[in-house]
């Protein structure tokens, strides 16, 4: 089954001084007008005092908030580009926020043991957090992430430097013919109008990165997997990487499985030998924005529009796996904007536009909604043991769900922007 819709990056809705981009921006192609922009332009300091800093404030505010991923009694927060929260979770009524990783460039977090893996733009880092006060950087794997040598236009990296921050300036620019007469020079453009978006533990539905056992898998380039060793947490070593389908954009583990979202639909693989995955099926949806999930018989794949996927459907898609080989489409649920999903059990959980929907999955074909958990823009969610975690625009929320018919707001941390 196949859906016509269009992606752009989830995190980056931002033009780029290109071409493609710029002739966008004009609504007129033959007469020349002003029109007014925001220039971006990268703020760069030497790799090694950023280094040299990564441990940041604890009390940093969040912002943005992105990635989620929980291990014992801690949860790990991506600030979007800009690093890590670590929160101490002991008292879900009262989760406190002990300290901050400063990483720029980071939306991704994996955990084995006491090394915490984080994407540095193009680089993996392996962190040791046994004191999460005093993170020490034991390896680092460079140009790991080769999809990332360039952010919003300009390079991540530069020399011996990196971009940790941006500079804003509205800007009117004449264009004619589609073109800007100002230059770019490693700038780029938005419209002054537009928003900007942007053992081991358990990762949320939107994770580019996971770890099963003694291996790390993570897409490191818009087509491919990567496979690294870390039997020795402290030094990981690439393995392999490989053309794993089109257009990547999540990992989800399940048993010896991998589950690939991608903007083009699902591929499925066999990891039992985990050197060597196995592809066994694929379910081709149209181009969307797609995360996935799975429970063994069935996968759940959410469908969004807006914030440059393109399209204008909002699904939840139902698909049987029994057979892998020969996957297929079972059930299509109407939304309004599905987003990040978990299951617990026989409940699905799916951030659904201005809340978090928590359906009855015992018959996956005839979902039936037990309660709906208001929220303002929900991102992600990690549900478990009655306790759910929730990724909001306004900041990370922390529900109690043992009884359905009174779901409790245990805890919330504002986001502060």
């Amino acid at each position: 089954m196949k859906k016509n819709l269009q992606l752009l990056p989830l995190h980056v809705i931002a033009i780029t001084c290109t071409l493609l981009f710029i002739s966008a921006c004009s609504k007129d192609n033959n007469k020349g007008k002003m029109q007014t922009y925001t220039i971006y332009t990268p703020v760069y300091k030497a790799k090694s005092e950023v280094l040299a800093s990564i441990n940041g404030v604890s009390t940093t505010n969040i912002e943005h908030a992105g990635k989620l991923y929980i291990k014992d009694n801690f949860i790990y927060l991506n600030e979007l580009n800009k690093g890590i929260h670590i929160i101490d979770n002991s008292n879900p009524s009262q989760p406190t926020q002990i300290a901050f990783l400063s990483i720029p460039g980071n939306l991704d977090i994996a955990i084995k043991g006491n090394i915490l893996y984080a994407d540095m733009f193009t680089d993996l880092l392996a962190l040791d957090i046994t004191d999460p006060h005093h993170v020490t950087i034991k390896n680092t794997l460079n140009n790991f992430f080769t999809s990332r040598g360039y952010v919003n236009g300009a390079p991540s990296f530069m020399d011996d430097k990196i971009a940790v921050d941006w500079t804003e300036k509205d800007t009117a620019v004449f264009v004619q013919n589609n073109y800007p007469t100002a230059e770019c020079n490693g700038c780029f453009f938005d419209l002054a109008s537009s928003t900007i978006k942007s053992s081991s533990g358990v990762a949320g539905s939107m994770a580019g990165m996971v770890i099963m056992n003694d291996y790390l898998y993570s897409i490191s380039e818009m087509h491919s997997l990567s496979i690294v060793d870390i039997t020795n947490p402290s030094s990981p070593i690439l393995d392999s990487s490989f053309f794993a389908g089109f257009d990547l954009q999540t990992v989800y583990p399940f048993e010896d499985k991998l589950f690939l979202g991608s903007a083009i639909g699902m591929f499925m693989y066999d990891v039992s030998d985990p050197q060597h995955p196995v592809s066994i099926g694929q379910f081709e949806h149209g181009r969307a924005c797609d995360p996935v999930i799975s429970d063994g018989n069935y996968a759940y794949v959410t469908l969004h529009a807006g914030d440059g996927c393109g399209g204008d459907q909002n699904e939840l898609d139902v698909i049987n796996i029994q057979d892998l080989v020969n996957s297929k489409l079972v059930k299509t649920y109407a939304l309004t904007k599905p987003t990040g999903l978990c299951k617990d059990g026989n409940y699905l959980f799916v951030c659904d536009g201005t809340g978090v929907k928590i359906y009855n999955a015992i018959n996956p074909l005839n979902l039936m909604l037990v309660h709906q958990i208001k929220s303002n823009e929900p991102y992600d969610i990690i549900a478990a043991n009655k306790k759910a975690l929730i990724v909001d625009a306004d900041g990370l929320y922390q529900y109690d769900y043992s009884n359905m018919n009174n779901v409790r707001l245990l805890s919330f941390i504002a986001a502060k922007k």
